[in-house]
C-alpha cells in the first residue's frame, strides 16, 4: 500500500501539464521561451472569474435582446454583432442593456487571449489614485496605466462603464486624458457607456478644468471606427 504522503505526491505529479511540467513556461530550442497553453489557459480563467455573475453566461453569438427592457435593444445588439471589435461610446438609460455590452466584449476579447480591462469609471480613478498614493515605482501599477497602453504588439479592450459618475476633479480628467490619449494613438478597442449623451458628458468633463471636456470627447469619439449609439 502506497503511504499517504507518497500517494498525494503522485497525484500532484500526475496533474502537471506534460509541455511545461507546471513550470508555465515551455523552452523552445534556439528560440528562448514562450508561455505554456496551460498558463495562458489559467490567466484567462482568472479573467473571467470577474465577470458579474449577473452577465457570465451571456455570449454574443447567442444575445437574445430584452424588448420589453428597452426597445433599441435589437438595434443595439444587430450593430455591434456586424463590429464586435469596434469601438462604441452608448448613451442611455439604466436598463438599455449597456454593461452587458461591455462584458460580452470583455469575455469575446479575453477568449481571443488579448489585454482586456472592464472597468467603472468610479473604479479606475480610485485604481490611479491608489497609484498616485503608493508613488515608489513599481509598488502599484494601475490596471489601465497609461504606460503599458502604449503598445502595437495586442490591441486592448477597454470597458469603461458609468463614465458619468464620480466627481471630475483636475485629477480625474489628466488622468483619464492619458490613458484615452493612449488608447487613441494605438487603436485600441474602447467601449464607453454613460447615462449622459456626449454633450453632457462634454459638459461632466470640462468641470475637471478648462479644455478637458472637448479634448476628452475628441479622444472618445475620434478613435478609428468609433460610433455614437443613443438608446434614450
Amino acid at each position: 500500500m502506497i503511504p499517504v504522503t507518497q500517494r498525494h505526491m503522485l497525484q500532484a505529479a500526475s496533474s502537471l501539464c506534460h509541455e511545461c511540467r507546471g513550470i508555465g513556461w515551455v523552452f523552445i530550442e534556439g528560440g528562448g521561451v514562450q508561455a505554456c497553453r496551460c498558463r495562458i489557459q489559467s490567466i484567462v480563467e482568472a479573467k473571467l472569474a470577474r465577470i458579474p455573475p449577473e452577465y457570465e453566461h451571456l455570449r454574443l453569438d447567442e444575445i437574445k435582446p430584452a424588448v420589453k427592457r428597452h426597445p433599441k435593444q435589437p438595434f443595439l445588439w444587430k450593430t455591434v454583432g456586424k463590429n464586435p471589435d469596434g469601438c462604441y461610446l452608448i448613451c442611455g438609460h439604466s436598463g438599455s442593456g449597456k454593461s452587458a455590452l461591455i462584458w460580452v466584449l470583455y469575455r469575446r476579447a479575453v477568449e481571443r487571449n488579448r489585454p482586456a480591462v472592464a472597468i467603472s469609471l468610479a473604479e479606475l480613478v480610485e485604481d490611479y489614485r491608489r497609484a498616485e498614493i503608493a508613488r515608489a515605482e513599481n509598488e502599484y501599477l494601475p490596471r489601465l496605466a497609461p504606460a503599458s497602453l502604449q503598445t502595437k504588439s495586442e490591441r486592448w479592450f477597454v470597458g469603461l462603464d458609468d463614465f458619468h459618475f464620480g466627481r471630475p476633479t483636475r485629477f480625474a480628467g489628466e488622468m483619464i486624458y492619458r490613458m484615452l490619449d493612449a488608447i487613441y494613438s494605438f487603436q485600441h478597442q474602447l467601449i464607453v457607456t454613460s447615462q449622459l449623451d456626449r454633450h453632457r458628458l462634454e459638459r461632466y468633463w470640462a468641470e475637471a478644468g478648462e479644455g478637458y471636456g472637448a479634448a476628452i470627447m475628441r479622444r472618445v469619439l475620434e478613435i478609428k471606427s468609433s460610433r455614437c449609439i443613443t438608446m434614450f
